[in-house]
């Protein structure tokens, strides 16, 4: 790393947040690697003001980025962006991000679901989008803390086929930022592999208005259709999932405490303005259509929430 790298994190919530956190409190007084934030409202001003603070289990950093704005043009030249918006603010930031990607930046996207990378390889190119997951539990606990109690985390990241020394020159930026980090070539089955799990648990526990415990105790059949359904769908589309996948799945689910839910049950609860409910379920249901592959549970429990969501969730299937 010859050249000062900028990484800019998009998105500052719990997943952004901590990653976030941790680059700029490694990288703040580096002549190597330069952290930049995009962010907004209270959240931006504390980080102005205080720095980004991470609790993670037994232990706390505090970062203090390059660059925290809310401006895009602030934030041009950046030889990587890791994207943690929510899903539905997709569309409007790729929009924003248009003016500031160069020929060199690389877009590494953290989001749930696949259809984000599906959206940013087709407007940025498969050349400079790689696909990435994380497995954490965190929070935005209040502008410009992050909590994550368990202190667990992982990224994965790449494309299928090749890790590249790029590749490997960012996983050692982010594994010296304590960041457990792995490039891998088999990313897509990685990707994959998480997103039906959250997908078909999205759907039941919204649905079932239960927690996971719940619909694996009283409805595993419907779950267990379910995740055929995308693992069907992903099969269709060329992903190397196990033969085993199905029951795998299974498995990690009913080792998830009893009472834990996920985001879309709580953001249904809460009644909230926006959810996942497309991410989760109607990228599926859509897949299916164009595939050629049925999902009758997916459409069955779409077609309830939407009900449920109001009219401008008709378009989700």
């Amino acid at each position: 790393m010859q050249n000062k790298k900028r990484i800019t994190i998009v998105g500052l919530g719990g997943v952004g947040g901590f990653y976030g956190g941790l680059l700029a409190n490694k990288y703040q007084d580096s002549n190597e690697v330069e952290i930049c934030f995009v962010a907004r409202g209270k959240h931006l001003e504390a980080i102005k003001q205080s720095g980004l603070k991470v609790l993670s289990k037994d232990h706390e950093v505090v970062g203090h980025p390059a660059i925290a704005t809310s401006d895009w043009k602030d934030i041009q030249d950046s030889d990587y962006i890791i994207l943690a918006t929510k899903g539905y603010d997709l569309s409007q930031t790729i929009q924003d991000m248009k003016a500031v990607v160069a020929e060199k930046t690389v877009i590494i996207p953290l989001l749930n679901g696949v259809e984000a990378y599906e959206q940013l390889r087709d407007v940025f190119g498969v050349s400079r989008v790689w696909q990435g997951c994380t497995y954490m539990v965190s929070r935005l606990k209040e502008p410009g803390v992050i909590d994550n109690p368990s202190g667990r985390q992982r990224i994965l990241f790449g494309t299928d086929g090749e890790v590249s020394s790029e590749m490997k020159d960012f996983e050692t930026i982010l594994k010296e930022a304590s960041v457990h980090a792995e490039a891998t070539n088999e990313i897509s089955k990685e990707v994959w592999e998480k997103y039906i799990l959250v997908s078909s648990s999205a759907m039941a526990t919204a649905y079932f208005d239960f927690s996971f415990g719940g619909v694996m105790e009283h409805h595993p059949e419907e779950m267990k259709q379910l995740i055929t359904e995308a693992c069907s769908i992903g099969k269709k589309k060329g992903v190397a999932l196990s033969e085993d996948v199905v029951e795998v799945i299974m498995e990690r689910l009913k080792a998830i405490p009893y009472e834990s839910t996920t985001s879309m049950h709580s953001d249904f609860k809460a009644l909230k303005e926006h959810n996942e409910l497309g991410i989760m379920g109607g990228y599926m249901v859509k897949q299916g259509i164009v595939l050629g592959v049925e999902t009758p549970m997916y459409k069955k429990m779409c077609t309830y929430l939407i009900v449920h969501s109001g009219d401008k969730y008709k378009g989700t299937i």
